[in-house]
């Protein structure tokens, strides 16, 4: 249901967010379940969740999310199409930032890099969250 991704990475400076959420094992596709019960997680574990499931997330695949904005249209960018390499580049960077900002608790989305080999496209980039300290999340794709 997901595409495929090497690795997502975060660092923060702080861990004290009031989200809450379950969390998601990526790997297997659904969420974490222990003693018969989602596991909860809130804070920045949630914050990192979400991020990472809108990524995963082709918008406008899924017919739960038809009438929303969620995720971000990326695949259509970087499989089979003839763009330069400068539009697709300004074009993700665009697609992810709209995409994170739906997010309340993401205040900006800045130092967006992306590197692309033949097999591989990863993006860093920072994140910064509305909590009064301006704590700042990077996340690596």
């Amino acid at each position: 249901m997901f595409p495929e991704t090497n690795d997502i990475s975060f660092s923060s400076a702080s861990d004290s967010y009031g989200t809450k959420s379950y969390l998601f094992d990526f790997d297997t596709g659904d969420f974490v379940v222990r003693d018969g019960k989602l596991v909860e997680c809130d804070g920045l574990e949630a914050v990192k969740v979400w991020i990472e499931k809108i990524l995963r997330t082709e918008k406008g695949r899924f017919k739960i999310y038809d009438d929303t904005e969620y995720g971000a249209k990326l695949e259509d960018l970087i499989i089979g199409n003839s763009y330069s390499v400068a539009f697709i580049e300004s074009e993700l960077k665009r697609e992810i930032e709209d995409a994170l900002l739906q997010n309340p608790q993401i205040r900006s989305v800045t130092n967006i890099q992306i590197t692309r080999d033949i097999n591989t496209l990863t993006v860093e980039l920072e994140v910064k969250l509305g909590d009064e300290g301006g704590n700042s999340i990077t996340v690596t794709v």
